[in-house]
């Protein structure tokens, strides 16, 4: 089964409109989510920031910008899924304890170090925003963990996890430096991998996963990188995790001048530095998209940026139902 479905004299309807807000603040890996009422952001966050040393994560609500928790020291990577009162944070450890250098690029390629990316996929859990349990869910000495994404689908939970190789991982299995593999849960504490096979995709690029199931698919957006290095982000689907579907209107957003723009309402989050890198940066990335809906609208998070040295979240919204957004690109 080819994951190509366009045929000649293809018929299709419009592609989903999706209007660009603005960038809100510096920050790239995020979720947000509806926990207990509240539309919440579960944010990844560098060293340096919140006052913490490391790594780390941290909840605020999207509408008052309040900090109900940090947590998880020495994690990053952060995704969650909100049920029944239960908010569970997803996330992966440090690969090492060494100095992160991917922001140095004036030291040259052979000094580029990224210590994220561990051997463990990791869980906490709370019901009040207060109280954390914690629980190392997933482990390989091969893969390299990066970002996560969980759904629930058919009869299961599923969670799409971006893997690399360079810790010896065979690089055929992983294709163009990340890979989606996936895991599945009945209960969200115990997880367990799917065969090598069940992967997505060694052809392309393939990174930053959000995965979302409707109508009997599973729908996978994820950064494709782009000839002449540039990146934006494409929606896929499956109902088995081996056959895939490629959207007719992908990409789902490019990247533009429309980022460079703030969003109304957070001017306050910029200082005058971030205001020129936010105009005046090269910006060739739309990616890290994640997504919720919310009082009848789905809004969209990304980052732009040019992949390496800076980046702002970004949002985007789609006047309607998640599920109508994604089935629209195959439509």
């Amino acid at each position: 089964m080819s994951e190509y479905i366009y045929g000649l004299r293809q018929r299709t309807g419009r592609k989903p409109v999706i209007k660009k807000l603005g960038a809100v603040r510096a920050g790239i890996e995020q979720t947000p989510v509806v926990f207990n009422g509240r539309p919440i952001m579960v944010e990844s966050r560098l060293g340096g920031t919140d006052g913490a040393d490391g790594q780390h994560i941290r909840v605020i609500d999207l509408e008052t910008n309040e900090v109900y928790a940090i947590l998880g020291n020495d994690h990053y990577f952060a995704s969650a899924y909100a049920e029944n009162g239960t908010l569970y944070i997803f996330c992966t450890d440090m690969h090492d304890n060494k100095e992160m250098t991917m922001f140095d690029t004036d030291k040259g390629e052979d000094a580029w170090h990224d210590n994220r990316g561990g051997h463990n996929v990791c869980m906490y859990k709370t019901t009040d925003l207060k109280t954390f349990t914690y629980k190392e869910i997933i482990y390989s000495k091969e893969k390299r963990f990066w970002n996560t994404s969980v759904c629930k689908g058919k009869d299961c939970y599923m969670m799409a996890i971006e893997v690399s190789a360079e810790d010896g991982y065979p690089n055929e299995k992983i294709g163009v430096h990340f890979t989606e593999f996936f895991a599945k849960s009945y209960d969200l504490e115990n997880w367990e991998m799917l065969p090598d096979e069940y992967s997505y995709t060694a052809e392309r690029y393939n990174a930053c996963p959000a995965l979302r199931y409707f109508g009997g698919y599973y729908y996978m957006i994820c950064l494709e990188e782009l000839p002449a290095l540039s990146y934006a982000p494409y929606v896929y689907r499956t109902e088995n995790f081996t056959d895939y579907q490629v959207g007719f209107h992908n990409p789902i957003m490019m990247y533009g001048d429309d980022d460079r723009v703030i969003c109304k309402g957070c001017e306050k989050n910029f200082s005058e530095e971030d205001i020129d890198l936010l105009e005046n940066g090269l910006n060739i990335n739309c990616s890290d998209v994640d997504l919720f809906e919310y009082k009848g609208k789905t809004y969209l998070f990304y980052a732009n940026g040019d992949q390496m040295s800076y980046a702002f979240l970004c949002k985007a919204v789609y006047d309607g139902k998640m599920e109508n957004l994604l089935k629209g690109f195959f439509e």
